[in-house]
Formats: C-alpha cells, structure tokens, sequence
C-alpha cells in the first residue's frame, strides 16, 4: 500500500468501477430498514451513512473500502459545518430555548385557560392547531418549530397524543410553503421550473412564474392532505395505529385529577401575552427580513415583469430564509424573557434554565439532521446520484396521460429513500418539465399534462417526505411535538398513503385526460370525507372528557 499526498491510502490492486445504478439505493434503503427494524433514527441514519462511504470510497479511483471510515468523517464534517446547516441548528436551538421560557413561564398555559373559554371539545382544540399551522405559511421549518413547540401544553391540556400533535404539525408544515406564492419554496421552484423550460426551448422570462402559478391547482396531495388534516379533526374520527394510540391515552388519562388545573395558583392578567407577543414578533421579523433580503437580492424591481404577486412572490421567496429565522428567533427569545420576568413568577436563573432545557430538547433532533443531511448529500448527482437512478426510470416511449402519475410515484419514492423533498424537486422538475414537453408538444406550457406534471413533482416530494423517517421535516416535526420519531412516521403514514391513492385515483390520472383540477380536487375532498367515515371511529371518551361528541 501507499500513501497519497492527499493522505488516502491507495491500492496497488485494480478499482471495482461501481456505475449509477440500483445499489446507489442502498444507503437509504439500509437506513429506512434498521430505522423502522429498531424504532431509532441515530444509529440506523449512521449505518446508511457508513454503506455510502464504503461505496463512494470503492467506487473513488483514489480510495479503497477500507478508506471508508475517512469519507465518513468528511461526509460528517461537511453535513456539521456547511453555513446554511449551522444556521439551521441555531435556529432550532434559538426556538427551543424560546418554548422552553414560554412553557416554564406559564405564558402558554395562560393562553391555554384564554383559550379554553371557547374550546370546549378535542375536536375544537384540534382544528385550532391545525388553523394554526396556516398561518405559519412562509417556511415549513418555522412552521414546524413554531407550531409543533408551542401546542404540547394544548395538546396535554385537551388530552391529544404527542402522535396526533405530530401528524397535525408535520401535514400542515410542507403542504403549506408548497403551496403558498409567497413562501421560501417559492423562488426554489420557479428556478427549478425556468431550468426545465429553456432545456425545452422556452426562455421567457415569465414562462416560468406563469407556470408556477398554472400549476398550483394540480399539486393534489398538498392540498387533499389539508383537507384530509381538518377533516379528521372536525370528525374527531382516526384509523389505523393513530385510531389505538389515541384510545390508549385516553384511557390512561381516565384516572388523573381533572381538578388539578383548577389549583394552579392565578395568573398575571397579562401573562397570556407574554406567549403571544413572542411568537408574533419572531414571525414578523421573519418577514420583515425575508423581504429586506430578497429586495437585495432581486435588485431593480421595475425591471420584473408581472403583477404585484410575482413580484411579492419573488422578493420573498429570494430572500435568506435562514437569516430571516435566525433574527425572528433571537427577537423571539429576548421578548419571551422580557415579558415573562415582567408578568410571570420566575426569576433570572429560572427563566435561564428554562431556556437552556428548551434548547437542549433539540439536541436529539440535530444529531439526527446531521446524519440525515451527510446522507442526503451522499444521494446527490456527482456522487451516489440515488435521484438519478430512480429518475431513469422516466422513458420516453411513455404515454403521455400517464407522466403525471409516474412523476408522482418517482417523485414519492425519490423524497422516500433520500429524505429530502427540495433535493428531489431539484432533480426531477427541470427533466419532468422537458419531458412533459416533448410527450405533449401541442400542448406546450399551459397544457394541461405539462401542469399536471409539473405539480405531480412537488406533491410527490411532499407525499414521500410525510413517509420518510430520515426526513428533517419528519424528524423536526417529531422531536417539535415530543414524540416517539418512529411512531409519528407509523401513524402518519396511512394518512399519507390513503391521499395519495386518491391523488392518483381522482387527480393525476383525470386531469392529464383533460378533467379540470378543481373538478378533481372536489372530489377528492368527498372522497376523503367518505374514507374517514367508514373507516375511522371516534376514540371512546371517558368521564374527564371534554368532548362527548358521538
């Protein structure tokens, strides 16, 4: 053996040349495996993360296996020390010093008692969370965080498990910021949409923005896993895993005091506010920096051609999400301590412990990211390329009326086995647009099956995220809410999976036979009305509960 000035140990024997194929999926696949085998994430992400550094290192003309342990370590470093992931993990970290200040200080379980003068059921407590999380439209991290953070104490209060808080929080984070015009998706998709456009010949400058717009009613699995998110929650009716977990607790919370609330000694009359003034102001500044930066970044804005909402749409979607939310967090931070040591009962030191345990709530949600995006990385085109492999599957001696599904399917599977919804968006909108194009040229930009398509990428992506368990958002979402990571993915995933039979069943297929979107969406909605009647049930209430709603 020898030793290379780049300090690799190379092999005098001859490279086993490993061509793009089906074991770039292993990586993922040995992860998803062990990650549902032993109900853990950190160890099952490390040994994914481990194939993949043997297979880069085999396949590196410089390296052999037993340098996997040396990729593994850049693989990990870069995944640690990448700025836009350092400024992720300080936003998260930031978040969750700010719940725990809001939690401790008694601010939520204020707003909780305010609250609880118009909620009277589970099923009203559930409809707000969700209400909730279409506020928070901008940016699913944000929304997950937020979200996911400041409702534990309503979930407790109104006896709804940390699964059901979860699947709440994480089917209205992605469906959202996909959807929404003004959002840090945005800008991300229009640049994915204008690749694949000039790759067909089309370079307009506003070809792209219109078909962002154009495409909006054809992404059926964000907008039906909405309508599936209120629908559940308006019934109080579940199925699958979630129908026993939510029985479970109840059942279990049968025999705690109901009175227990009522001896909390009385609050500042404004201590509500020191919740909500926090929260509001962290996603003010959110805004207001989005927009101070992608004016920045867009520059002149009379040369934008378009109405006022691309231009809104631009601008926001341009700006530096990741500094946005950092700001948010720090102001966030800042007034939930101001207030709470002006209205609430702790002191310096309490409110400082309080954030310190808020924060360290996040340290097993950012030691999974970490693997999760070492991983995803490794998946990328120039190296393992996994999106490549399962993008191949796309011929072009399909028929036409059937890309839109295809793309749905791939796309679910890509986002599935990588965990990453943008990473897929980025691999597969720019060939699904051309190739969309090409299948259907008198079609051309507005046609129907170029739209359909175009939106079965991004639904897709979404639909296979809400299934992964190495998905960040997924993992965000859990550890947000508290829950069992494993769990959250095991009850959400009938959900997920039932939207999107019904998004092929009444959406792709229909639509790229010409049927209007919104026809399909309508009947998408009674269809998943239909689905949670028959085969959802209320949980049985017990004597403490609130809702007797049968």
């Amino acid at each position: 053996m020898l030793f290379s000035p780049a300090g690799a140990w190379v092999g005098r024997r001859e490279k086993i040349a490993i061509q793009v194929g089906p074991e770039s999926l292993l990586p993922p696949l040995v992860a998803i495996f062990f990650a549902i085998l032993t109900r853990r994430v950190v160890v099952p992400l490390a040994c994914g993360v481990l194939v993949g550094s043997v297979l880069l290192a085999v396949r590196d003309e410089q390296l052999d296996w037993w340098n996997a342990p040396q990729v593994f370590y850049s693989a990990m470093e870069t995944s640690v020390f990448t700025i836009s992931h350092l400024q992720a993990l300080a936003f998260s970290l930031l978040l969750g010093a700010m719940v725990g200040v809001l939690e401790r200080g008694g601010g939520m379980r204020s707003l909780i008692r305010l609250f609880s003068r118009k909620i009277k059921s589970r099923r009203g407590a559930q409809t707000m969370i969700a209400t909730s999380g279409l506020a928070i439209f901008f940016d699913d991290y944000a929304n997950t965080l937020l979200l996911g953070g400041t409702m534990r104490s309503t979930a407790d209060r109104y006896r709804l498990s940390r699964e059901k808080l979860a699947y709440l929080v994480d089917s209205t984070a992605a469906p959202v910021a996909g959807l929404a015009v003004v959002s840090t998706w945005a800008a991300i998709e229009i640049s994915y949409m204008g690749e694949g456009l000039k790759a067909a010949g089309i370079e307009e400058k506003s070809a792209a923005f219109d078909m962002f717009i154009q495409s909006i009613p054809y992404r059926f699995y964000p907008w039906l896993a909405l309508a599936m998110v209120f629908i559940v929650s308006w019934t109080g009716r579940d199925f699958g895993p979630m129908r026993k977990v939510e029985q479970d607790l109840l059942d279990k919370e049968a025999a705690i005091d109901g009175e227990s609330d009522s001896k909390q000694p009385a609050d500042h009359p404004w201590l509500w506010a020191a919740a909500v003034l926090p929260v509001s102001l962290c996603l003010l500044t959110v805004a207001i920096v989005l927009v101070q930066t992608g004016l920045q970044a867009v520059g002149d804005l009379g040369a934008i051609e378009g109405g006022t909402l691309r231009v809104a749409g631009l601008v926001l979607g341009n700006g530096d999400a990741y500094v946005a939310l950092i700001a948010g967090g720090c102001l966030g931070l800042v007034t939930a301590t101001g207030l709470t040591k002006l209205w609430g009962s702790l002191d310096a030191r309490q409110i400082l412990h309080a954030s310190l345990m808020g924060a360290r709530q996040m340290l097993p949600a950012l030691m999974i990211l970490w693997f999760a995006w070492a991983l995803s990385a490794m998946t990328e085109p120039g190296r393992l390329d996994t999106g490549g492999y399962l993008a191949s599957v796309l011929s072009d001696r399909l028929d036409p009326r059937l890309l839109p599904t295809v793309v749905f399917l791939t796309a679910g599977a890509m986002a599935f086995s990588t965990g990453t919804s943008w990473g897929t968006m980025g691999i597969l909108t720019p060939l699904s647009v051309t190739l969309a194009l090409q299948l259907d040229p008198g079609g051309g930009p507005a046609g129907a099956i170029v739209l359909s398509t175009c939106g079965s990428v991004l639904a897709g992506a979404i639909f296979g995220d809400h299934c992964s368990p190495i998905s960040d958002t997924t993992v965000l979402s859990s550890r947000a809410s508290d829950c069992d990571h494993v769990a959250h993915v095991r009850t959400q995933m009938p959900y997920a999976i039932v939207v999107a039979v019904l998004c092929i069943v009444l959406g792709t297929l229909p639509s790229a036979w010409g049927v209007s979107p919104w026809i399909s969406l309508l009947a998408g909605v009674a269809a998943i009305i239909a689905t949670v009647r028959i085969l959802g049930s209320q949980p049985r209430e017990t004597e403490l509960g609130t809702d007797a709603g049968r």
